[in-house]
């Protein structure tokens, strides 16, 4: 059993006309939401869906200070891989690279955006999983984490719709 847990950046501050949509900061709330996120990471973690050893990052600065924000509660040895590819993804090019994952790696985490993540929480849980996609339903606003278990043995098997949502995690809004 493998889990991605899959985290939109927190909120940002909007971005400028003409301005670098790469380079908005977090806001204050943004923050906030990310230190609430990291106090509740311990409660989330079980024996059987340990907390994420490797964390899958947009490049685009309010992911990266979202994936800091968390860090701490993720324990040490955590790391943080920059992926330039989550900043402009679908989410079928997502699972593409976490099938890349190496297999001594139980859980990753992915941090980006929408709409990419909000499919990519839908392509991995199974159809016939209402329950779990009528809670995806009310949409995946910033600061969303959502934990799927992958029923894989290794990364490279992951496929579409081989997961189950056991944890939506949606800040107050």
């Amino acid at each position: 059993m493998k889990h991605v847990w899959v985290l939109r950046h927190a909120k940002a501050a909007p971005g400028e006309p003409g301005g670098d949509d790469r380079s908005r900061p977090l806001t204050a709330r943004g923050h906030r939401q990310g230190a609430a996120l990291r106090a509740r990471l311990p409660e989330l973690a079980a024996s059987e869906r340990p907390l994420p050893t490797l964390v899958l990052c947009s490049t685009a600065r309010r992911a990266r200070q979202t994936a800091e924000e968390v860090l701490d509660g993720l324990g040490p040895g955590t790391r943080i891989e920059l992926e330039p590819l989550l900043y402009t993804a679908d989410a079928g090019a997502v699972v593409e690279r976490l099938r890349l994952v190496p297999d001594e790696v139980v859980s990753v985490m992915v941090v980006g955006h929408n709409p990419t993540l909000h499919e990519l929480c839908f392509d991995l849980v199974a159809a016939e999983d209402e329950v779990s996609r009528r809670r995806l339903d009310d949409g995946f606003p910033t600061a969303a984490l959502a934990v799927v278990g992958i029923d894989a043995p290794v990364w490279a098997e992951l496929v579409a719709g081989a997961g189950h949502l056991e944890e939506l995690v949606v800040p107050e809004r």
